[in-house]
């Protein structure tokens, strides 16, 4: 069994993150390093925010906490889930026909289980279908940590169950973006663009999947699954999206100096049509100008925090001829003016460490 620790993992989920999960678990008494250990996790991983964990250790310690504790929800919960009633839950859709007959089924049986989640379903998202969750946490756990990893769960179950990965349309969630010293996104994993401070928390699934069939159908293929250890920040089956590849080729574009790259010279070099590149993104909700401002809008934002360069050379550096049409587009990306947004943020060691990662990696040539 592979341990990681400092340095062993080049992204993930920090050791932060992992305390976070063991929160439950040390609130009823049980030790975090005897559960890391069972998940093959290095003890100096707890709470260091300079250690990660890859993909199949998250689901590991996930299970690892569940097992110790018999219980769905990780000790979140003051009343809590047994493992068992999860079996009989997954019983109650892997027999459905569709995503949606599954989705709507698992939703009534999740209901049952704990007064503490209360999902539901809202028809009028648009042309999606929003799930939203309702999670009442106790004393003493972090709940927007909660909430991540019980969306994770839900995005590879139902994923699982149709064999590719689901086209989310949105992510929303109440809590604030979280940034990580190693600048690792974990609401990134998701492909797809993420509501932060939202009034709910919430997966909206494009409509088009509520129709595909289950291919899988029994426990033991469940098992099989988790036993061969998944990696959940890798979608299944798929190694990049559309999104990913396109952000890809714009920040070379980018790091050379081209700002404004058209459609059409990304799409050439993606091997794909315009049109096509449109459509394969609107089935991933986004779209390539959303993409493109919001890659320039980051490289603006880590010039702020981990540069000392004044807002107008900033501008020039992004390709902006004018100070003010930098301003303009930056109030536009943050909701406040460049030199607002340094005074609030830059003394956030947090946020500036992100920054300079993430400067050092798209810098302009």
């Amino acid at each position: 069994m592979a341990v990681f620790g400092e340095g062993k993992a080049a992204e993930g989920v920090d050791g932060l993150v992992v305390q976070g999960l063991l929160q439950g678990a040390v609130l009823k008494g049980h030790d975090p390093q005897a559960i890391m250990q069972k998940a093959g996790i290095a003890p100096d991983v707890y709470g260091n925010p300079h250690a990660a964990i890859d993909g199949p250790s998250l689901v590991r310690l996930v299970r690892a906490i569940q097992f110790a504790l018999d219980d769905v929800y990780l000790g979140f919960f003051a009343q809590g889930c047994r493992l068992a009633l999860e079996t009989e839950r997954l019983l109650s859709f892997l027999s459905c026909s569709s995503f949606g007959e599954a989705l709507r089924v698992s939703i009534r049986f999740t209901d049952a289980m704990s007064i503490d989640a209360g999902p539901r379903i809202s028809e009028e998202h648009g042309t999606g279908l929003q799930h939203i969750c309702k999670y009442t946490t106790i004393p003493g756990v972090d709940r927007d940590i909660f909430v991540w990893i019980r969306f994770v769960w839900i995005y590879h179950l139902f994923s699982w169950l149709i064999g590719r990965p689901l086209a989310l349309r949105e992510i929303s969630v109440r809590g604030p973006r979280p940034v990580q010293l190693n600048g690792f996104d974990r609401f990134g994993l998701f492909h797809c663009p993420v509501k932060y401070d939202a009034p709910v928390d919430a997966l909206s699934y494009d409509r088009n999947d509520l129709t595909v069939r289950l291919v899988h159908n029994s426990i033991k293929e469940y098992d099989d699954y988790y036993a061969s250890e998944p990696d959940w920040y890798v979608p299944l089956g798929q190694s990049q999206s559309w999104r990913e590849r396109t952000q890809q080729v714009l920040i070379e574009l980018q790091k050379a100096g081209m700002w404004s790259a058209p459609i059409e010279v990304v799409a050439a070099r993606l091997r794909t049509r315009p049109r096509r590149l449109r459509h394969d993104l609107a089935l991933e909700g986004e779209s390539f100008q959303d993409i493109k401002t919001r890659l320039r809008g980051e490289l603006a934002s880590a010039y702020l925090l981990a540069s000392d360069l004044p807002v107008t050379a900033i501008g020039f550096e992004l390709g902006f001829s004018e100070p003010g049409s930098f301003s303009r587009h930056f109030i536009s990306w943050a909701g406040v003016a460049p030199s607002v947004y340094r005074s609030t943020h830059v003394s956030d060691a947090a946020m500036v460490a992100a920054a300079t990662a993430l400067l050092n990696d798209r810098r302009a040539s």
